[in-house]
């Protein structure tokens, strides 16, 4: 699988005709409402009602950017992407397409008021009314949801972005941090902590899907990743 890197970095909605391919008998789902939502740096967003929550249908760009995140040792993002450049290109290319990429903590405190970062419970509840039965599972289930979730003009209109993650990692003793897999993959924080990792950082419940796959992966990841974030709140 082919990485795309922001830049190297060493040293450290729902809509399913049934003449689709892939369908697999999945219901024909849609937004009952729609809105907007304003975070605390001022971003807008839009939200759409699917069943009893409301979710929004863009990345989060508040938090810490990620020219501004301290990592290890407290070396900053700054020195980390190696460049001013590669810190314009990221605020002035990815940034406003795919949002801010957010470690757990950050993505628990950004959320607007009256919302917040979904549980696990929140994506599995979102899946089983697309249609998954296999919402427990580990890995890769739910066969054409993942389309479900990433159609942008129809459906569901959540429109999942293909942003990528950031994903710590020892390299002959250092710590090697990329921007990786942009365009490829969308990866989306849940606030619910799998206790039965023994690790040194807290391992967190995510979703991840894939361009031109149809399944969605649930599974657990350090919560000092960066992934990207969507907001939930339910109907009252």
């Amino acid at each position: 699988m082919k990485k795309i890197l922001y830049p190297v970095a060493i040293g450290l909605t729902i809509l399913f005709f049934s003449s689709c391919d892939g369908n697999n008998g999945l219901p024909h789902v849609s937004p009952s409402e729609r809105g907007t939502v304003t975070d605390n740096d001022g971003n807008v967003y839009g939200w759409v009602r699917i069943g009893d929550q409301m979710w929004t249908t863009s990345n989060a760009k508040n938090g810490t950017s990620l020219a501004d995140a301290e990592y290890y040792n407290n070396f900053s993002w700054e020195y980390v992407l190696g460049s001013d450049s590669a810190i314009e290109d990221y605020e002035e290319n990815y940034l406003p397409k795919y949002g801010n990429p957010m470690t757990l903590e950050d993505a628990v405190a950004s959320a607007p008021e009256g919302w917040r970062l979904p549980t696990d419970e929140d994506w599995q509840k979102l899946e089983r009314t697309l249609g998954m039965k296999d919402t427990a599972n580990k890995g890769f289930r739910g066969d054409g949801v993942a389309y479900a979730l990433t159609n942008k003009e129809s459906g569901t209109e959540l429109g999942l972005d293909f942003g990528g993650g950031c994903f710590p990692m020892k390299v002959y003793g250092w710590i090697e941090i990329n921007l990786d897999y942009v365009g490829e993959h969308a990866y989306y924080w849940t606030s619910t902590i799998d206790d039965t990792y023994q690790e040194d950082y807290p391992m967190a419940y995510y979703r991840r899907v894939t361009v031109n796959y149809g399944k969605v992966s649930r599974a657990c990841m350090r919560s000092d990743s960066y992934l990207s974030v969507r907001w939930v709140k339910d109907v009252k």
